[in-house]
């Protein structure tokens, strides 16, 4: 949740520019959206894969592994999802990315491992057997939030940057 101090500093209240209500502003905000052609999530991401109870005998190449250590690390389909979480980061921590469009690009990354060739899967070990069981589309769209908002210190701190220095236009505290 944006606290009032953090969405006034994104959002400086100017004497042309009175506060919004949280109403007003999720309705300017979602008809900017429509303006500029971007499509407006109105409802969560649909789960389409439950937690599975097969075990899976051996993980593929392009399986997502749940879990700590250089093993899951050095996994082929963990290194590709770090490099999709990598390239959608900077717009998941935009002050202009509302919570509901946090959840669709955590959403997409999850399918865009869905649909790899071979599929890929979200996967998590059972400690005591050592078989692996798919986690299922909600645990993948937590993990995968969480994992968007690692390191998320230097994004806002570039975006503090860039608001404080402007729009290059000359005008200083721009928004971004």
């Amino acid at each position: 949740m944006v606290t009032a101090a953090a969405y006034h500093y994104f959002h400086p209240v100017t004497p042309e520019r009175a506060p919004l209500s949280k109403n007003e502003h999720d309705t300017m905000a979602s008809e900017q959206r429509r303006a500029a052609g971007a499509p407006f999530p109105s409802s969560p991401p649909k789960v389409e894969v439950a937690p599975g109870s097969e075990p899976v005998a051996e993980p593929g190449v392009n399986d997502v592994l749940s879990g700590r250590g250089g093993a899951v690390n050095g996994h082929a389909g963990n290194k590709r999802y770090r490099s999709l979480v990598n390239a959608m980061k900077a717009e998941y921590l935009s002050p202009r990315t509302r919570k509901m469009q946090k959840m669709h690009i955590s959403a997409q990354i999850v399918r865009a491992v869905r649909r790899s060739d071979p599929p890929g899967r979200f996967l998590k070990a059972d400690p005591r057997t050592g078989a692996w069981y798919e986690i299922g589309d909600k645990a993948a769209f937590r993990k995968t939030g969480q994992a968007l908002r690692e390191n998320s210190y230097e994004f806002r701190k570039c975006w503090r940057t860039l608001l404080a220095e402007g729009d290059g236009n000359g005008t200083k505290g721009a928004t971004v």
